[in-house]
């Protein structure tokens, strides 16, 4: 489950003002470049949903942050539907990004408390979301 709270989220989004978006098969080669963005001063992570068992990848990369990295926000971005962003916040995402406007997804996030960042294009996509 998720370790901070929407709020938390945002402030160190916003404190920042930049997210690292990354994925890599190789859990070694995530842990260097999160250690990497940590080391240059980045709080907020977002491990993005491509490739086979990305999932796995990242429920091992969220263990090693949570381990080695205090204060380390990890999210996930590219998740399209409900299923996939249950599975990463029972996995500690932090955070879920979606291209789309999915209600199915927001639900999700609302009833766990954990902030959601759907991608919107129109000022009605926005009112929606």
């Amino acid at each position: 489950m998720a370790t901070y709270t929407r709020i938390e989220v945002a402030e160190a989004t916003k404190s920042i003002g930049v997210v690292p978006v990354f994925y890599n098969k190789d859990i070694e080669i995530c842990k260097k470049v999160v250690k990497a963005c940590y080391d240059g001063g980045a709080r907020v992570f977002e491990f993005t949903n491509r490739g086979d068992f990305a999932h796995e990848v990242f429920g091992e990369l969220n263990k090693y942050a949570t381990q080695n990295l205090e204060g380390m926000i990890l999210g996930v971005g590219s998740v399209l539907d409900a299923g996939t962003t249950g599975l990463y916040l029972q996995l500690g995402a932090n955070f879920i990004v979606s291209p789309i406007v999915n209600a199915e997804m927001a639900r999700t996030c609302n009833r766990r408390k954990v902030s959601w960042m759907p991608g919107c294009g129109s000022v009605t996509e926005i009112s929606y979301a």
